[in-house]
Protein backbone atom coordinates (compact mmCIF):
# COMPACT_ATOMS: atom_id res chain seq x y z
CA UNK A 1 0.00 0.00 0.00
CA UNK A 2 1.55 3.47 -0.70
CA UNK A 3 1.71 5.64 2.07
CA UNK A 4 0.49 9.62 2.57
CA UNK A 5 4.04 10.98 2.17
CA UNK A 6 4.52 8.50 -1.34
CA UNK A 7 1.60 9.69 -2.56
CA UNK A 8 2.81 13.39 -2.01
CA UNK A 9 6.38 12.52 -3.85
CA UNK A 10 4.38 10.84 -6.50
CA UNK A 11 2.50 13.96 -7.18
CA UNK A 12 5.25 15.94 -6.88
CA UNK A 13 7.35 13.68 -9.50
CA UNK A 14 4.59 13.97 -11.66
CA UNK A 15 4.46 17.89 -11.61
CA UNK A 16 8.16 18.30 -12.31
CA UNK A 17 7.90 15.59 -14.92
CA UNK A 18 5.19 17.81 -16.90
CA UNK A 19 4.43 17.81 -20.54
CA UNK A 20 6.97 16.14 -22.78
CA UNK A 21 7.42 15.20 -26.73
CA UNK A 22 8.40 11.56 -26.06
CA UNK A 23 6.11 8.88 -26.94
CA UNK A 24 7.89 5.36 -26.15
CA UNK A 25 6.53 2.34 -27.05
CA UNK A 26 4.76 -0.18 -24.57
CA UNK A 27 7.46 -2.52 -24.93
CA UNK A 28 10.29 -0.11 -23.77
CA UNK A 29 8.31 0.62 -20.80
CA UNK A 30 7.39 -2.86 -20.24
CA UNK A 31 11.33 -4.22 -20.56
CA UNK A 32 12.71 -0.78 -18.35
CA UNK A 33 10.24 -1.82 -15.78
CA UNK A 34 11.21 -5.10 -15.52
CA UNK A 35 15.09 -4.30 -15.32
CA UNK A 36 13.74 -1.94 -12.48
CA UNK A 37 12.02 -4.33 -10.40
CA UNK A 38 15.22 -6.77 -10.79
CA UNK A 39 17.88 -4.44 -10.14
CA UNK A 40 16.46 -0.87 -9.12
CA UNK A 41 16.72 2.21 -10.01
CA UNK A 42 20.48 1.70 -11.43
CA UNK A 43 19.95 -1.11 -13.49
CA UNK A 44 16.61 0.53 -14.91
CA UNK A 45 18.73 3.13 -16.02
CA UNK A 46 21.62 1.34 -17.56
CA UNK A 47 19.38 -1.33 -18.98
CA UNK A 48 17.29 1.84 -20.63
CA UNK A 49 20.70 3.26 -21.91
CA UNK A 50 20.58 -0.17 -24.34
CA UNK A 51 17.17 0.14 -25.58
CA UNK A 52 16.58 3.29 -26.20
CA UNK A 53 18.56 6.11 -28.30
CA UNK A 54 18.81 9.95 -28.73
CA UNK A 55 16.06 12.00 -26.75
CA UNK A 56 13.74 9.07 -25.99
CA UNK A 57 16.81 7.74 -23.84
CA UNK A 58 17.21 11.28 -22.28
CA UNK A 59 14.00 11.92 -21.34
CA UNK A 60 13.42 8.28 -19.79
CA UNK A 61 16.57 8.66 -17.80
CA UNK A 62 14.96 11.91 -16.82
CA UNK A 63 11.60 10.57 -15.37
CA UNK A 64 13.71 7.76 -13.86
CA UNK A 65 16.02 10.05 -12.07
CA UNK A 66 13.00 12.74 -10.72
CA UNK A 67 11.21 8.79 -9.15
CA UNK A 68 14.12 8.35 -7.54
CA UNK A 69 14.74 11.85 -6.42
CA UNK A 70 11.50 11.55 -4.65
CA UNK A 71 11.97 8.27 -3.34
CA UNK A 72 9.36 6.82 -4.92
CA UNK A 73 9.20 2.66 -4.42
CA UNK A 74 10.00 0.55 -7.53
CA UNK A 75 6.24 -0.15 -7.67
CA UNK A 76 5.18 3.68 -7.90
CA UNK A 77 7.89 4.62 -10.39
CA UNK A 78 6.32 1.38 -12.55
CA UNK A 79 3.02 3.37 -12.19
CA UNK A 80 4.96 6.24 -13.15
CA UNK A 81 6.31 4.46 -16.30
CA UNK A 82 2.99 2.93 -17.02
CA UNK A 83 1.33 6.20 -17.66
CA UNK A 84 4.00 8.59 -18.94
CA UNK A 85 2.85 8.92 -22.08
CA UNK A 86 -0.58 10.40 -20.23
CA UNK A 87 1.75 12.27 -17.74
CA UNK A 88 3.84 13.88 -20.83
CA UNK A 89 0.32 14.54 -23.08
CA UNK A 90 -1.10 16.85 -19.83
CA UNK A 91 -3.72 14.55 -19.33
CA UNK A 92 -3.51 12.97 -16.82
Amino acid sequence: MTSSKELENLGKAIAEIGKGRTCFTMQTIKEVKEALFKKGYEGAELYGAQLAEGDEFTELLRVLMICKKYNLSPETAAKVLDNLNRIESGKW
